[in-house]
């Protein structure tokens, strides 16, 4: 059985969308195995809490993590922000 909450991510615009498959195959409950890296966007704690965030990211909604991947590119760009994927992915 599919988890709804993929349901959702059709709503993310393709820059965001690519990244989201990049970083965590568009799973907004993915952990990398350091535990460092969290969420569809893989935050790191630091940088989830620069851009407002609360809690732990991959226990937050998509919409709350999207609008936190938003923030993010909006101060950073895609390339700084999401230096790996942003190139992979051929985003800019």
């Amino acid at each position: 059985m599919i988890d709804p909450y993929f349901n959702n991510v059709e709503l993310l615009a393709d820059d965001y969308r690519k990244i989201a498959v990049c970083e965590s195959s568009l799973n907004p409950r993915a952990v990398n195995p350091s535990g460092k890296y969290r969420g569809m966007f893989q935050f790191d704690m630091r940088s989830w809490t620069w851009v407002g965030g609360s809690g732990d990211p991959s226990t937050a909604s998509i919409a709350e993590q999207y609008k936190r991947a938003r923030i993010l590119v909006s101060r950073q760009g895609f390339n700084s922000a999401f230096n790996q994927c942003a190139k992979k992915m051929e985003v800019k």
